[in-house]
C-alpha cells in the first residue's frame, strides 16, 4: 500500500509519530527496525555510520564492549554499563562536557534531553576540540556504538531510541515503539500482532484531518451512545461525500481523554 514500515531518524521523528497515534491507544506499534546479522559502528546522532575518520587506540576495537570512550586522545571500546563522565553535542554551540557519572545509555538520554545528542567526532579538527575540552587522563563517553539492527528498507542511518534495558537479546528480533513510554523502543517477538506505522511518498499517503463540529440537539438521548454516534457520523459522511464527489473518504470520531466524543457546550473541557 505504501513504501515500507516507518524509519525514524531523530527525536523529532519520534514526536511526529507519537502525534499520529490515535488518542487513547496505549500499547506498542511496529516500526521498520529488526535485528541484522552484521555489526557496524555508528554515531548516536544517527546521521552516518563510522566514516572515513576514526581514532582507535592500538589494538582497538578488541571486543571489550559495544560503546566507546575517549581517553588520552584515542578511542577504546568499553562496557556500556560503566558510569563515566560524557561529552554531549549542542547544535550551534559545540561540545559540552558533563561531569556526572552515567552509563552510556543514560548519558545518551541526558544529552538528548538537554542538548542535541552524544558527541560525534568525524575529523581531526573535531577530535582536537574534544581533547581541549576534556584534557588527558579522563575517560568520557562519546556517541559511537556497535549496532546490529537494521531498517527493513535498508536505510543506513543509526538513530536509535531504545527504552531502558533494551534492546533485549531474548525478547525477539523486531522493534516496536511504545506509546506509553514517550515513543521509546522495545524488542518484541516478530510474530506478535501489533498495529504498525508505514511511510510512503506524499502522493501515496492519505491525509488525515481533524474537524470540530457543533451539534444542536433538543432530544433526551445520550449523544455519546455508540449507536447515536454511528447515526450522526453516517449523515456527516453523506454530506461530505456529496459535496466533494470523493468516494474514498473515511470518517471516525476522535475520543477525548474521558472516553467520550461530545461535550456539552459550557462544560469544562481540557481538550478545547
Amino acid at each position: 500500500m505504501y513504501t515500507d514500515l516507518a524509519t525514524i531518524d531523530s527525536i523529532n521523528d519520534v514526536n511526529s509519530l507519537m502525534n499520529e497515534v490515535v488518542l487513547g491507544y496505549i500499547g506498542s506499534l511496529w516500526i521498520g527496525l529488526n535485528r541484522g546479522t552484521q555489526a557496524q559502528w555508528g554515531w548516536s546522532r544517527g546521521d552516518a555510520p563510522l566514516a572515513n575518520y576514526s581514532n582507535w587506540d592500538a589494538g582497538r576495537p578488541n571486543g571489550s564492549g559495544q560503546c566507546v570512550v575517549n581517553i588520552n586522545n584515542v578511542w577504546r571500546d568499553y562496557n556500556c554499563t560503566v558510569p563515566l563522565y560524557f561529552v554531549c553535542y549542542y547544535e550551534g554551540k559545540g561540545y559540552i562536557l558533563v561531569q556526572s557519572n552515567k552509563t552510556w545509555q543514560d548519558a545518551q538520554s541526558y544529552c538528548r534531553s538537554y542538548y542535541t545528542d552524544l558527541a560525534t567526532i568525524r575529523s581531526p579538527w573535531e577530535q582536537k576540540q574534544l581533547i581541549e575540552l576534556v584534557g588527558r587522563g579522563v575517560f568520557v563517553w562519546i556517541g559511537l556504538f556497535l549496532d546490529t539492527w537494521e531498517w527493513s528498507d535498508q536505510w543506513s542511518l543509526f538513530f536509535r531510541n531504545w527504552a531502558l534495558g533494551q534492546p533485549s537479546s531474548t525478547s525477539g528480533n523486531c522493534a516496536a515503539m511504545m506509546t506509553n513510554d514517550s515513543g521509546k523502543w522495545t524488542v518484541q517477538n516478530c510474530n506478535a500482532a501489533l498495529p504498525f506505522i508505514c511511510y510512503g511518498e506524499e502522493n501515496m499517503v492519505k491525509r488525515k484531518n481533524i474537524i470540530k463540529i457543533k451539534v444542536a440537539y433538543s432530544g433526551t438521548a445520550n449523544l455519546n451512545d455508540l449507536s447515536m454516534q454511528a447515526v450522526i457520523l453516517k449523515e456527516i459522511e453523506k454530506k461530505i461525500i456529496g459535496q466533494s464527489k470523493a468516494n474514498d473518504i473515511k470518517l471516525s470520531w476522535k475520543l477525548r481523554s474521558d472516553g467520550n466524543v461530545f461535550v456539552k457546550q459550557g462544560s469544562r473541557d481540557k481538550n478545547g
